[in-house]
């Protein structure tokens, strides 16, 4: 999850004891699991496989779960790993539909993952967007807007088109996928 229980507590102050670990909990998840879909991409680091297809003319493959931390390719590959997700190899990728297997470690250390080892590297604005997002889930869903004084309740529309909270989309939009 792209940020922590303690974190989200924080934030909420003495409101969070009146939906309880659980309910935070899954706010937390689904959150996350929302930014990454938007992403179209995972952030924890840890072992993923693509199967990529060659072009025969590109030089560079992209994958999507930055930074590549280490790549596995066959052993008479020559390749450079590049800092946005891209690896280059200077006689190109072979040519085929799905042709290339790449196993890699990849993402980022997520702050419920952080060791003294392994501190955290996730960026602030992912972690932000996580906990914003949560917040914003933990109220009532059908109302947008309200006020006190003289109380004045807006109702979200029906037919969500399903976006995330802009504030969300522009903390997260450095980190989306620029690929199908």
């Amino acid at each position: 999850m792209l940020t922590t229980l303690t974190r989200l507590k924080g934030l909420l102050g003495s409101v969070a004891d009146t939906w309880g670990d659980d309910m935070l909990t899954l706010q937390i998840a689904s959150a996350s699991a929302s930014i990454e879909n938007r992403c179209k991409r995972q952030f924890k680091k840890q072992r993923y496989t693509e199967q990529i297809s060659g072009d025969g003319r590109s030089k560079y493959i992209n994958l999507r779960n930055y930074p590549i931390h280490s790549v596995e390719f066959p052993s008479d590959w020559d390749y450079r790993l590049l800092d946005d997700g891209r690896v280059y190899r200077e006689a190109g990728w072979p040519t085929g539909d799905h042709n290339i297997q790449v196993n890699y470690i990849g993402g980022y250390v997520l702050p419920g993952d952080a060791t003294t080892e392994e501190p955290r590297t996730l960026p602030e604005p992912l972690e932000l967007a996580c906990l914003l997002f949560a917040q914003l889930l933990l109220r009532d869903p059908g109302i947008r807007s309200e006020r006190v004084g003289n109380i004045n309740v807006t109702y979200a529309d029906t037919e969500a088109d399903g976006r995330l909270p802009s504030a969300v989309e522009s903390l997260i939009l450095p980190y989306v996928g620029r690929w199908v």
